[in-house]
């Protein structure tokens, strides 16, 4: 992560996934179901057609599969809780992924991080709690499920970046995204069947929103995060997003004329220092 060419793609996959809650907001009556399936299926379709030359020499894995079911319950999770809560503090909790690489590399891959990689789980910690508890100007019960699904979002993104470090040792970003993308959508299919959602009743409108979200924020910010994954330290890759919280409040502020409480950019910044030893001390 220290040469520039690591530094310009976090730039772009910063502001590229920022855009995601500002489109899911502005859509807030469309089911988030609905929002997530059209975003992967669409994802999948054009990533399928930008590499269809190796359509056929590449079988995926249950690995894939697997991935692909965690990044379908993130989306599900994340959207709904951005309909719930505020951008702020979906963006912020949904970004907590560090924490859950760290703790699974240090029960199952016998990793042993440093004294200042615990100060910061527990700064973390101790900053979303504060997010979750915190007043705001919706109502509190959504509000605090809300923050729980965004919790629950970072927990799904962390399995998906543990799974891809393994897979994309040995395959390319094209194969990989693709397939994962798909078996998100996959996944998302079955789960808006579960809960009787119709994912095929939308307008227009809605239509250039799901466009807007396969492109940017996952072929362009996602496929970042699945490129990087082969070279560099899953925790690292998770905390990409560091800035999403701020960026995303910034266009919510903008857009929507939302406005942060004291209590969540107390929590929100423990947090970031949070994420930010455990990024610092980890690799």
């Amino acid at each position: 992560m220290k040469n520039k060419n690591s530094f310009i793609l976090l730039f772009i996959a910063l502001i590229a996934v920022s855009s995601s809650a500002w489109v899911v907001r502005f859509f807030s009556e469309t089911s988030a179901i609905t929002l997530a399936f059209w975003r992967m299926f669409l994802a999948s379709f054009f990533m399928f057609i930008f590499s269809y030359k190796t359509f056929f020499s590449f079988v995926p894995t249950k690995k894939i599969a697997l991935s692909g079911f965690f990044l379908g319950i993130h989306f599900c999770l994340f959207f709904k809780s951005v309909q719930l809560s505020s951008i702020a503090e979906a963006s912020l909790l949904g970004t907590i992924a560090p924490v859950f690489t760290m703790v699974y590399l240090f029960f199952w891959e016998n990793s042993r991080p440093s004294f200042f990689s615990f100060l910061g789980l527990f700064f973390a910690l101790a900053g979303s709690f504060l997010v979750i508890i915190s007043p705001g100007d919706s109502v509190p019960e959504s509000r605090v499920l809300g923050n729980l699904l965004a919790v629950g979002c970072s927990v799904a993104m962390a399995g998906v970046l543990i799974i891809g470090k393994k897979v994309r040792k040995d395959i390319g970003l094209m194969e990989f995204s693709r397939w994962l993308f798909f078996f998100a959508s996959v996944t998302i299919f079955i789960i808006a069947i579960l809960f009787n959602v119709n994912i095929f009743g939308f307008n227009k409108t809605e239509f250039t929103g799901f466009i807007f979200l396969a492109l940017i924020p996952t072929l362009v910010g996602h496929n970042i995060f699945y490129y990087l994954i082969k070279s560099i330290n899953p925790t690292t890759v998770a905390a990409i997003p560091l800035g999403e919280p701020f960026v995303s409040s910034l266009g919510g502020l903008y857009f929507f004329g939302e406005t942060v409480s004291p209590t969540t950019v107390m929590g929100g910044a423990i947090t970031l220092v949070g994420l930010y030893l455990i990024i610092r001390f980890n690799d």
